[in-house]
C-alpha cells in the first residue's frame, strides 16, 4: 500500500509538471503570435503614410522584412534580398488580398527553419503594396528550445516531488500502521470507518470461532488423554495426526509422535497389514499381545482423511475366559475321577466279583468318593455364586470369634485324627455375610489341619480395628515352597496331588478364600517356609 501510494503520487506530480509545461508553452506562443500580428499592423499603417516610391530605399527595418511590390506583382524593393532575384509575388495570399481589398495578412510555416513567418500587406496610394514580415519560432520550435529548461525544471521538481511524496506517504500510512488489530480499533481517517467497522466485526467473528475451536480441541484432547483406551489418528498417507497418552504408553512412545509414519511406531507385521487395509477403506480388528497384555485393536477408515486405530485392553477378559476354560476342564476332570471310582466299584459289586468279606471295603470306597464328590460340588457352587453375584449377600454384624469357634468345633474330629491342637485368640464384631465368613474360616483352618504335622498346632488370631478386620491363621505344617506360593490361590491347584487325594482336598479352598476377601475389597498375604509352617493374613474392609 505504501509503495503504491508513493508511486501514484510521484507519477501524478510528473504528469502535472509536463502538462503545465506544455500548457505554458502554448499560452506563450499564442500571446507572442498575437503580439507579432499587432506589431505588424501598427508598423505597416505607419509606414504606409511615410513611404513613397521615391524614398522607400531610405527606410531600414532591421527587425522586420520590408518588401514593396508593384501592382503586377513585381518586387520593387526588399530589405533582405535583391529585388531582381525574387520571383513575382502576385500569387502570394497577403499580396493578392491587399491588391483587392487594401489589406491582407497570412502566416506560413518553414519546415526547414522550424519557424513561422507572419505577413501583413497594405495597398499604398500609388497602387503598389507594402508588405512587412516577421518570423518567430513555431510552437514546436519553442518546445525544442524549452526542452532543456523544462527538463531541468522537471528534474528539480521530480526530486522535490520524490521526497514530498515519500513524506506525504509516510504521514498518510503511519497512522494506519499504528492501528493495532488486537486492541480496540480506532480509525485515523473518516474514510476508513466502513473498513474498520468491517474488520472489527470480522475480528469478533474470528475470535469467537477460534475460541470455539480451542474449546472443542481442548475437550477432544481431554477426552482422548483421559481414555483408558489407546487411540491413534493417521492421515491418508499414514502419518500420525494425534496419539493419546494410553496409546503412547502401550508402545512406550512420547506423546509428541505426531508427524511420524505409523509404520515407524507399530513395528508389528499384522498391525501394519491391517493399517494398510484401513487406509484403503477396509475395516478390520485383530488381537494383539504386547508386554504381557492382550489388546483388541480396531481399524476404522475415514474416507479421504485417513484412519483411526483403537486399542482396547482385554487382558482381564482374556484371562477370565482362559480361567473359565481351564476351570471347566478341571471341573470335568475332578468330577470324572470320583465318578469313575464309584462306577467301577458299583459294577464289580453288581457283577458278584467281590467276595462277601471285601464288600464292606468297596462300599467304604464308594462312600468316600461320594463324599469327596459332594465336597467338590459344594465348593464349585460356592465359587460360582461368588463369581456371579460378586458375593454381595445379606450383611449382619458377625462375631468373628464365634464364627471361628464354630468352625473349629466342626473340625474337632479331624484335628484329633491329625493330633493337631487348634487355638483362637482375639475378638471383634464385623459387618459381613455370616456364611461367607464361616466358609473363609473353614477353608483356612481345614487346610492348616490337613497339611500339618503330627503334634502340630494351628493358631487363629482375630482383630477388628475401625472399619477393617484382620484374620491370621498360622500353623506348624509342611509349608509351601517359594515357587508355588503365587499359585496356591488358583482353582484346582494342588501342591501334592497324592496327598490331596489322601486328605480329601478339592483344590478350591484357597481360591474361595481369595474370592471372599475380594468381595470385601480385602487382601491376602502368604508367608511360608518348607517344614516350618505357613501363615496367612487376611484383611477385610467394611463394605
Amino acid at each position: 500500500m505504501k509503495k503504491r501510494i508513493f508511486s501514484n503520487m510521484l507519477l501524478l506530480a510528473i504528469i502535472s509538471l509536463l502538462v503545465v509545461s506544455v500548457a505554458l508553452c502554448m499560452v506563450f506562443y499564442m500571446q507572442l503570435s498575437s503580439s507579432v500580428q499587432i506589431e505588424l499592423r501598427g508598423r505597416a499603417t505607419m509606414l504606409k503614410e511615410a513611404i513613397t516610391s521615391e524614398n522607400y530605399h531610405s527606410f531600414d527595418a532591421s527587425d522586420m522584412r520590408l518588401t514593396i511590390v508593384a501592382p503586377d506583382g513585381t518586387v520593387l524593393y526588399d530589405n533582405g534580398k535583391e529585388a531582381e532575384m525574387l520571383p513575382n509575388h502576385a500569387d502570394r495570399e497577403e499580396i493578392a488580398a491587399a491588391l483587392k481589398l487594401g489589406v491582407g495578412e497570412s502566416h506560413r510555416f518553414s519546415d526547414t527553419l522550424g519557424q513561422e513567418t507572419y505577413y501583413y500587406a497594405v495597398k499604398m496610394g500609388d497602387g503598389s503594396v507594402l508588405r512587412l514580415a516577421k518570423s518567430m519560432s513555431s510552437i514546436w520550435g519553442m518546445f525544442a528550445q524549452a526542452i532543456p529548461v523544462v527538463f531541468f525544471v522537471v528534474l528539480v521538481m521530480f526530486v522535490i516531488s520524490y521526497f514530498s511524496a515519500a513524506n506525504l506517504t509516510k504521514r498518510i500510512v503511519n497512522p494506519i500502521n499504528k492501528v493495532h488489530i488486537d486492541k480496540n480499533l480506532t480509525t485515523p481517517y473518516d474514510e476508513l470507518i466502513p473498513l474498520v467497522r468491517t474488520i472489527s466485526q470480522q475480528r469478533e467473528q474470528i475470535s469467537q470461532q477460534m475460541f470455539d475451536l480451542q474449546t472443542r480441541s481442548n475437550t477432544a484432547e481431554a477426552i482422548m488423554d483421559n481414555m483408558s483406551e489407546g487411540i491413534i489418528l493417521v492421515d491418508k498417507k499414514g502419518f500420525v495426526l494425534s496419539i493419546n497418552k494410553s496409546a503412547a504408553a502401550i508402545f512406550s512412545l512420547p506423546v509428541s509422535s505426531e508427524g511420524h509414519n505409523i509404520l515407524e511406531i507399530l513395528r508389528d507385521a499384522e498391525l501394519n497389514e491391517s493399517m494398510r487395509s484401513a487406509l484403503s477403506g477396509i475395516r478390520g480388528e485383530i488381537n494383539l499381545i504386547h508386554n504381557k497384555k492382550t489388546y483388541r485393536v480396531y481399524f476404522s477408515p475415514v474416507i479421504d482423511s485417513g484412519a483411526i486405530i483403537l486399542f482396547l485392553d482385554i487382558t482381564e477378559k482374556f484371562l477370565s475366559e482362559k480361567l473359565r476354560r481351564e476351570f471347566s476342564a478341571n471341573v470335568s476332570h475332578e468330577l470324572k475321577t470320583p465318578l469313575t471310582t464309584i462306577s467301577g466299584n458299583a459294577e464289580m459289586l453288581q457283577s458278584g466279583m467281590v467276595k462277601e468279606a471285601d464288600k464292606a471295603q468297596f462300599y467304604g470306597k464308594i462312600k468316600d468318593e461320594a463324599a469327596r464328590l459332594i465336597d467338590l460340588i459344594e465348593d464349585i457352587i460356592m465359587l460360582s455364586r461368588l463369581d456371579e453375584t460378586s458375593g454381595h449377600a445379606a450383611v449382619e454384624d458377625v462375631n468373628l470369634f464365634d464364627a471361628a469357634a464354630e468352625v473349629i468345633e466342626s473340625l474337632e474330629s479331624k484335628a484329633k485324627e491329625q493330633n493337631v491342637a487348634v487355638t483362637i485368640s482375639g475378638d471383634g464384631i464385623f459387618p459381613a455375610n455370616r456364611s461367607q465368613i464361616v466358609e473363609l474360616f473353614y477353608n483356612l483352618i481345614d487346610n492348616s489341619i490337613k497339611y500339618n504335622k503330627p503334634d502340630g498346632t494351628v493358631n487363629v488370631e482375630i482383630s477388628v480395628l475401625a472399619s477393617q478386620a484382620k484374620i491370621i491363621v498360622s500353623d506348624t505344617g509342611i509349608g509351601i515352597p517359594q515357587e508355588a506360593q503365587d499359585r496356591v490361590f488358583e482353582r484346582f491347584y494342588r501342591l501334592d496331588k497324592s496327598r490331596s487325594k489322601k486328605t480329601g482336598g478339592t483344590g478350591l479352598g484357597l481360591a474361595i478364600v481369595k474370592h471372599i476377601a475380594l468381595v470385601y475389597s480385602g487382601s491376602i498375604e502368604l508367608q511360608s517356609s518348607l517344614n516350618k509352617g505357613t501363615k496367612i493374613v487376611v484383611l477385610l474392609n467394611n463394605i
